[in-house]
């Protein structure tokens, strides 16, 4: 994910088909997460995002921090 664009009032992020899949599964799953994360999974679905077939299971990886 990288920010595009911040200020104080809203920040534009970029990231990959597979990881704002991800994140539309997650704030799908738990709605608790309120009407940040609704305003969010829907703004994701509007740009094309579709979440995952309910049997797939989601995959998350670790990868340590790249060295500069």
């Amino acid at each position: 994910m990288r920010i595009v664009k911040q200020d104080k009032k809203s920040v534009t992020v970029t990231l990959n088909a597979s990881k704002a899949q991800d994140l539309l599964d997650g704030l799908l799953a738990h709605p608790e997460l309120g009407d940040l994360a609704t305003d969010l999974s829907a703004k994701l679905q509007a740009a094309g995002v579709e979440p995952q077939p309910s049997d797939a299971p989601i995959r998350y990886e670790h990868a340590p921090p790249l060295q500069h």
